[in-house]
């Protein structure tokens, strides 16, 4: 599991495409006068990481209290604390399509900051900075092979960005790497 899990939210300042070991669009999250970081993950180096981008979500399933203030939030990883699971969140399930696009250059840093552009408020779920102001671990945290990244496999802990938009409309930015399932069992292994 995640060794924290949560959400920023707030307004989408500015942001910029970083190429590291993995491919990130860096943007700043405006919270109640203080700038948050999300490293949201884009591609990585070897051309597996997959994405979609769902619109039209139903208002009624967004889990986060709309009661919280803009900032981090620290969230359990259960169904009903707010948090996000690809393969469990009512929101998400209802809209996922059965194929994800696959990533061959920039195209899901593109399709972001196009949300991004028409953006009143974000939601930017993931893992917060060890140190400053900031959230990264911002893809799918389930399903991955043996290796590395499986002891960090969980439910309820994955990272996305939602958008509201000035016309009230919701959307969401999901990100994984082609080698992680969503058919995951309890503690968020392959199933």
């Amino acid at each position: 599991m995640l060794p924290s899990y949560g959400v920023v939210i707030g307004q989408s300042g500015s942001y910029s495409t970083e190429q590291g070991k993995w491919m990130h669009v860096v943007m700043n999250v405006e919270a109640a006068g203080v700038k948050y970081q999300a490293a949201v993950d884009v591609n990585e180096p070897n051309g597996l990481f997959q994405y979609q981008i769902l619109n039209g979500l139903d208002h009624t399933l967004f889990a986060v209290d709309s009661k919280l203030k803009d900032g981090w939030h620290t969230l359990k990883s259960n169904a009903s604390s707010g948090a996000m699971d690809y393969a469990r969140s009512p929101i998400l399930t209802k809209a996922l399509k059965p194929t994800w696009i696959n990533v061959t250059g920039n195209e899901a840093g593109e399709a972001l900051v196009a949300l991004l552009k028409s953006s009143t408020k974000v939601y930017v779920f993931g893992a917060p900075y060890t140190t400053g102001k900031g959230v990264h671990d911002i893809h799918c945290n389930q399903g991955d092979p043996p290796g590395q990244f499986r002891a960090l496999d969980g439910i309820w802990q994955d990272g996305c960005v939602f958008i509201l938009r000035s016309d009230g409309s919701l959307s969401a930015y999901l990100g994984k790497f082609s080698t992680q399932t969503l058919k995951t069992d309890g503690n968020g292994l392959p199933d």
